[in-house]
This record gives C-alpha cells, sequence and structure tokens, in this order.
C-alpha cells in the first residue's frame, strides 16, 4: 500500500523533482553568479520540495483517517513552511531585512497552538478528516507577504525608473493566478511548480545577465591591454629612432645636434604625460607630434626630407601615436632610400561623415605580397592599423608601386544616425608596414 502511495508522489510530481535536481545541478556547477542567489536557490527549491512531501503525506493521513502525533507534525511543517516561500522570495529583493520573517514566525506559533487543541481538522459525516476554517489560516500569512512584496516592488521600481516592468508584471501574474488556483482548490500542487519554474527562469536570467557583464568586463579589460601593449611597443621604437638621430648628428654636427636635443626635449616635456593615455585626442594634436618628429628628421636629413601638406578638416579625433608611425615608415622606408630623398605629402578631407587622412611619398615603393611575406612582424604599421579599429572602428588602405612611392589612406567614420548605406564594394585593409 505505502508503495503505492510513494508511487503516486513520484508520478504527481515528477515535474516539480526534476526541476528541483536541475535546480542543484546548475547550482553547483562553476559560474559567476553570487553566492549569496545560490544558496537561496538551494533553499527556496528545498523548501518546494519538503512542502511537497508534507502535503502528500498529511493527505495520505486524512484519507486514513489517522489523527496522532504524525498528522501534527506533517501539518505544523506544511502549514508553517507554505507562507515560508514568499518570505524568501522578498528576502532576495531586500536581503537585510530579517523583519520580513515576522508573519511566518507568527503563523508558525499559531499552527502549533491549534494542532496541538485539536483546532485544525474534524471529522465529516461520512468519518473522513476534514479541514477547518482555522486550517486555512495561512492563506491570509501568504497573502500578507503578497502585499509587502508589491509594496517592494513598487518602491524599487519608482527608484529605477529605466527598468521595464513587463517581464517582472508577467511573472507576478503567472505566480499570483497559481496562488489563487490552488487556494480555491482548482489544482492542487499547482503553485509548487509554478514557483519552481519561476525560480529556475529567475536563476537563468541571472546567469545570462552575468554572463554578458563579466564577458564585457573582459572585452573591455582585454582591448584597455592590447592598447597599452601596442603603445608600449611603438613609443620605443620613435624614442629608439629619434635617440640614434641626436647620436648621429653629435658626430657629423654637434650644434645641430644640440638643436635637434632641445627641440626633442621640448616635445617629451609637453607630450610624455599624454603618451601613455589610451584615448584619443583632436588629429591637429597628432599632426603638430608628428611635425616635431618630422623636423627632427629634416635636421638629420636635411633636403632629403621635405613635407607638403593639404589639411581640408580637421574636426576630428584619432588615437595617439597614429600618425606619427606612419610618416616615419614612409621616412625611413621610402624616401630615405633614394640618394636623392623624396617628399612626403599629408592631406585631409571630410567626405560625407567620413574624415579621409592620406600619407603619399615619391619613395622607392615595395611589393605588397612579399612585404606580406617576408616573416617579419611590422610592428610599428600593424599596431596603428589594430588601434585604429578598436578605438575609432577606421579603416587604412596601403597601396605602392615600386619607384612610384606608397599611399597609405585612413578612413574614419563620423556619426551615422539614420542614414541608408549604399551597397557596394570596398577594399581590404591591409595591415603591413614595410
Amino acid at each position: 500500500m505505502k508503495e503505492t502511495y510513494l508511487q503516486n508522489y513520484l508520478v504527481e510530481n515528477y515535474i516539480l523533482i526534476a526541476m528541483v535536481v536541475g535546480i542543484y545541478f546548475v547550482v553547483f556547477m562553476k559560474s559567476a553568479v553570487d553566492i549569496f542567489i545560490k544558496k537561496r536557490m538551494v533553499i527556496n527549491m528545498t523548501l518546494l520540495l519538503i512542502l511537497s512531501i508534507a502535503e502528500f503525506y498529511m493527505n495520505y493521513l486524512k484519507e486514513q483517517a489517522m489523527v496522532g502525533l504524525p498528522l501534527i507534525i506533517t501539518g505544523i511543517t506544511y502549514y508553517s513552511l507554505k507562507p515560508l516561500v514568499m518570505a524568501t522570495i522578498i528576502n532576495m529583493v531586500k536581503p537585510k531585512n530579517k523583519l520580513i520573517y515576522v508573519p511566518a514566525i507568527v503563523n508558525f506559533l499559531f499552527y502549533c497552538g491549534a494542532f496541538f487543541k485539536n483546532n485544525v481538522f474534524y471529522f465529516g459525516s461520512d468519518g473522513s478528516l476534514e479541514l477547518g476554517l482555522v486550517g486555512y489560516t495561512f492563506i491570509v500569512t501568504d497573502w500578507v507577504y503578497w502585499v509587502i512584496f508589491l509594496l517592494i516592488l513598487n518602491m524599487e521600481f519608482y527608484k529605477k525608473t529605466d527598468v521595464n516592468p513587463l517581464g517582472v508584471f508577467f511573472c507576478i501574474a503567472w505566480l499570483m493566478t497559481a496562488n489563487i488556483m490552488e487556494s480555491i482548490g482548482v489544482r492542487a500542487g499547482i503553485l509548487n511548480e509554478t514557483y519552481a519554474v519561476a525560480f529556475l527562469f529567475y536563476y537563468l536570467v541571472i546567469h545570462v545577465y552575468i554572463s554578458q557583464q563579466v564577458n564585457e568586463e573582459k572585452e573591455i579589460k582585454l582591448r584597455e591591454q592590447r592598447v597599452s601593449l601596442m603603445l608600449s611597443q611603438i613609443q620605443p621604437h620613435f624614442l629608439y629612432n629619434t635617440l640614434n638621430t641626436i647620436t648621429a648628428l653629435c658626430r657629423a654636427n654637434p650644434k645641430l645636434a644640440e638643436e635637434t636635443t632641445i627641440k626633442f626635449s621640448r616635445y617629451l616635456r609637453e607630450n610624455m604625460y599624454s603618451m601613455g593615455e589610451n584615448d584619443t585626442h583632436p588629429f591637429s594634436q597628432e599632426l603638430e607630434y608628428t611635425n616635431i618628429y618630422l623636423d627632427i628628421e629634416k635636421l638629420r636629413f636635411g633636403d632629403r626630407v621635405k613635407v607638403e601638406y593639404d589639411i581640408k578638416s580637421d574636426d576630428f579625433n584619432m588615437p595617439r601615436l597614429t600618425l606619427q608611425p606612419i610618416v616615419e615608415n614612409a621616412v625611413k622606408h621610402g624616401i630615405c632610400k633614394k640618394l636623392e630623398g623624396g617628399t612626403i605629402k599629408i592631406s585631409t578631407e571630410k567626405q560625407g561623415r567620413d574624415h579621409i587622412i592620406i600619407i603619399e611619398d615619391n619613395g622607392i615603393g615595395f611589393e605588397i605580397d612579399k612585404a606580406l611575406n617576408d616573416g617579419k612582424p611590422h610592428v610599428g604599421i600593424h599596431n596603428v592599423n589594430e588601434r585604429l579599429k578598436s578605438m575609432v572602428k577606421a579603416k587604412m588602405e596601403i597601396t605602392s608601386l615600386i619607384g612610384i612611392g606608397t599611399t597609405v589612406k585612413i578612413i574614419i567614420p563620423g556619426e551615422r544616425k539614420n542614414v541608408r548605406l549604399e551597397s557596394g564594394e570596398r577594399r581590404e585593409i591591409l595591415s603591413i608596414g614595410r
């Protein structure tokens, strides 16, 4: 007989048991969800499991008309724990408010007295055990918790006006409907299953939300580390080449070396504090930094380094130390490879919402395919390209012809709102140096 009742319990509560076991399994897996939420989920699901067992066992004792200590203990357990589910939900919203358990404690003390005075059940005309009016007192406690819960949610939504209450409203309506259905006896056990589904859904939403936050933080941190690393690679590269220039001038022309040192020290004094920053700055400042570098190179190479400017637009920002490495490439690997030197032209313009920067030189040029497969890291240009893409979503295009020269084109997109993009093809970006 007992085996039959056990089978009936497992059949009737199969879904609830499966969800409880599933929550246990998911909670004990390693995740970014706070330990407080995990503990509350375990407590809540265990509470629902105990309630389902107590309810089923109490019904079994009622059917057998067994009035005694087992019924008293089971009844006190069931009717005392029933409102505690809502108390734990409120505690998840307001974890520091311990007064929330006062109605549950009062409910527990009431049923302890009622059961020991035999005021909960009575025998019907057919000899069956019926639930008296006192047996429904736990419903009052449960709805007291509902009123408290709704008031707390109302205050929370009042404080956080950016929260969309539609999803919360749906869950509350769903739970309240299940509560009413069980209270009027439409379907026994539906509330426990509804609570279990709500807890499971809540945990999954929290898990997804926290995982997204963790991934976003990791992505931001990784991007910052990548930018810092690239800046640290570029800065020593520029400093090393500048010091080499000064060293060469010390032997060839000490007076010129002195002028170059003064110019370079002024550059360091004015810009050293900003070199380690990862943000953007106006193009005019970037051009100023580049001009100092070019002045130093012109002091060394004389008329072999000529510079032309065609600045039609400068009202935009770009990452720090992105123009100078490109110009440095044009000087070192372009025009200075020719005995007579050459000219570097820096021009800007605005096309629609995009800002275009073009760095041209009439140096020796190079073959792009060979440069891509020469086994060299091309740190300067590669890092510039990566920073342009990650910080301002810019594109860099490189074209070069042997004996003609090289052109580097940077396209920095402006803000686009409600703009229809025309279909078409764009050239691929070549992340290479020489």
